[in-house]
């Protein structure tokens, strides 16, 4: 009994709509679909019948009617396909609908399957090769000429691809890691024989089978364009003919124009919050540098975070021209939502940057997108990986803007920090590292590596909270806001002691005890200044401190961090005073308005240190700010109203100005 045969009658009895078409062809209405529906289609290509469903899976459609894959054969209990040099393929199905292959007979044989029709083919003919024998009858069906090689993706370098020399060639890629990987290692070895080589995909479903099966023509594959980079050549090209350029910078002396550039720091520190705010400036041209003015499309790739929870109302609180925000899935026979293979999606990549004339794409994080066959250990592997995405920013003047996170260990190389293998900094052409400056709780960000970049630069930043409206209503969101030019650099901050500079702290300890001691209650920045007179870096200073014990306090405004030994910090009837800030860098939820609300309807200041007396009851009460007698009214907040007043028109004047004071 032929399986279209068998597969009319079946639809028939289950009450659904089939009707026949030309050549053992057929449509049919779709289990729980309308009458209308026409959404399954067959052909009956030698003993099967190719099916293709273009609502629902396949399996489940048969599964609904009551057959399995076994139904679509002629003979229930399989097929065989025989080769020219006598090799046999025996093609099954389980009770579970799994397809199996068995070889048999010259097993070691090297034709291809059907090789034979093209000692008759005309000249100027195309050769379709495809990944299973099931496809090359597909093609057939159709008038086509095809052939494939035995025992599926992976081993075409075992096959003699010699007939096939001064044909043009097709290769028609099944859509999937393994298919396309074997389509390229099958192009790499007909390219240097072949008349001309293209390789295609399905419009419609996983393989050449499906394709056919969902009514398409050979005319109708989709060609992919490869940009001629899989054909090995040497190209030489004289210095006259170089046309030299200067360097422009996106972000001034930070993300050079057309790069790769990674940003770097550890993890849960806002590494994602910044890379929205600058793509939040880029989409409103108001980033400084060669897009200013401009407004631009960003394209950001993510995999760690929700896009409808995290990522787009990120991006939102940063600002951005959402319309100018894109997204991108990967759309398979099995999803609509996969994710990025890279460099596997590298070309249909660069087509939509090149489409949508994108001029920063984020990949949050870098190692995200890398295929799974390679390690981010391996420098080969990471270089195989990153080494396409530099030239992809080179050619569409787009800058590839990675993600990445540094290891637990301590130090203040950070090409060493990054996890991983030395080359994600060595490919990348600029490396931001980000860290947290536990004296003020704000994040500090260098450029700790900058091939082009004429000086080390580095930006001061805080995240806030920033309330913006969802679907669902308000939601509070961490926000970044950049406070300026530093002279602190975020090497320093990430290095940590070891047993070289033992020394140097336990001189440095000394210093500062004496230094303290002698000049009581001082700014750090001014410790640190002094310190390094007497040839303490920063970092040292910051060591010592911590190993005296050294108490910490924000005082003045702009708030400055003041430095005290414990012994000379009088904490009876002041607010705690502590060694370190403790609060998160990026907060969220009910911690963002906490920190917001006023305690007790005071204001910030109101907690701000005084010397208030512990003996005298009698003495004296001065507003630190103005130094002007309170009163009795006054005494309850510590500080002057005026001055209060004048302090928070202040503080609302540097926020408004991005953090910049007057």
């Amino acid at each position: 009994m032929k399986a279209l045969d068998r597969l009319r009658d079946r639809w028939r009895d289950q009450g659904l709509v089939w009707k026949d078409g030309p050549a053992d062809t057929a449509s049919a209405q779709a289990p729980g679909h309308s009458p209308a529906d026409r959404s399954v289609t067959f052909r009956q290509i030698a003993d099967q019948v190719l099916m293709n469903s273009h609502a629902d899976d396949k399996q489940a459609v048969l599964d609904a009617v009551g057959l399995t894959m076994r139904d679509l054969f002629d003979d229930t209990a399989g097929t065989s396909y025989t080769y020219r040099d006598g090799r046999t393929v025996h093609r099954t199905y389980d009770d579970t609908g799994r397809k199996k292959f068995r070889q048999a007979g010259n097993t070691s044989g090297r034709d291809l399957y059907r090789v034979e029709r093209l000692d008759q083919l005309a000249t100027g003919t195309p050769v379709y090769v495809v990944e299973g024998e099931k496809d090359v009858h597909a093609v057939e069906s159709i008038g086509g000429v095809a052939v494939c090689s035995a025992m599926g993706a992976g081993k075409a370098h075992l096959f003699d691809w010699s007939p096939l020399t001064g044909h043009t060639v097709v290769i028609v890629a099944d859509d999937d890691d393994p298919g396309r990987r074997h389509a390229m290692q099958v192009h790499e070895l007909i390219e240097p024989i072949a008349a001309g080589v293209a390789v295609a995909t399905a419009r419609a479903g996983k393989d050449a089978a499906d394709h056919i099966a969902a009514g398409y023509g050979l005319d109708e594959l989709e060609i992919v364009d490869l940009g001629g980079n899989t054909g090995r050549r040497l190209k030489v090209t004289r210095g006259s003919e170089v046309k030299m350029q200067r360097v422009t910078w996106v972000m001034e002396d930070w993300i050079p124009a057309g790069s790769l550039t990674l940003l770097a720091g550890r993890e849960g520190l806002g590494k994602s919050t910044l890379a929205a705010q600058i793509c939040a400036q880029i989409t409103r041209g108001q980033l400084e540098g060669e897009l200013h003015g401009v407004p631009r499309n960003v394209l950001y790739v993510h995999s760690e975070d929700s896009r409808e929870i995290t990522v787009a109302p990120r991006l939102k609180a940063a600002g951005a021209d959402m319309s100018r925000v894109l997204f991108v899935d990967v759309e398979t026979s099995h999803t609509d939502s996969g994710t990025l293979i890279l460099p596997l999606d590298t070309l249909a990549l660069e087509k939509v940057i090149a489409q949508n004339q994108v001029a920063f794409m984020v990949l949050d994080a870098a190692t995200s997108s890398m295929s799974s066959e390679l390690s981010g250990k391996d420098d080969r592997a990471v270089r195989q990986y990153l080494e396409p995405l530099a030239q992809l920013a080179s050619r569409q003047g787009c800058v590839v803007f990675g993600l990445c996170h540094f290891g637990k260990r301590d130090g203040a190389d950070t090409g060493k920090l990054i996890l991983g293998s030395i080359a994600w900094s060595q490919v990348a052409r600029s490396v931001l590292s980000v860290a947290k400056d536990e004296e003020t709780g704000n994040l500090v960000v260098t450029n700790t590596k900058g091939n082009l970049a004429p000086r080390v630069r580095s930006m001061e930043a805080t995240i806030t909270t920033t309330t913006i409206t969802t679907e669902d209503g308000d939601t509070e969101v961490g926000a970044l806001h950049w406070l300026g030019e530093t002279t602190r650099d975020a090497r320093e901050l990430l290095a940590e002691p070891d047993g070289t500079d033992r020394e140097d702290r336990n001189e440095a300890q000394a210093w500062l005890e004496d230094y303290l001691t002698e000049h009581g209650r001082t700014a750090a920045k001014t410790v640190k200044a002094d310190g390094r007179k007497q040839g303490l870096s920063d970092a040292t200073i910051k060591r010592a401190a911590k190993s005296l014990g050294v108490v910490y306090e924000m005082a003045g405004f702009p708030r400055t961090s003041m430095w005290s030994l414990p012994t000379q910090s009088d904490q009876s009837g002041q607010p705690s005073l502590t060694h370190e800030p403790t609060e998160p860098t990026e907060p969220t939820g009910a911690d963002q308005r906490k920190r917001r609300e006023l305690t007790g309807g005071e204001t910030q200041w109101a907690h701000t240190p005084v010397n208030e007396p512990t003996t005298d009851p009698t003495a004296v009460v001065r507003c630190p700010e103005c130094g002007f007698p309170l009163d009795g009214a006054a005494l309850g907040k510590a500080i002057h109203p005026d001055c209060e007043r004048r302090m928070t028109q202040r503080q609302a004047r540097f926020e408004l100005d991005g953090g910049d004071a007057a």
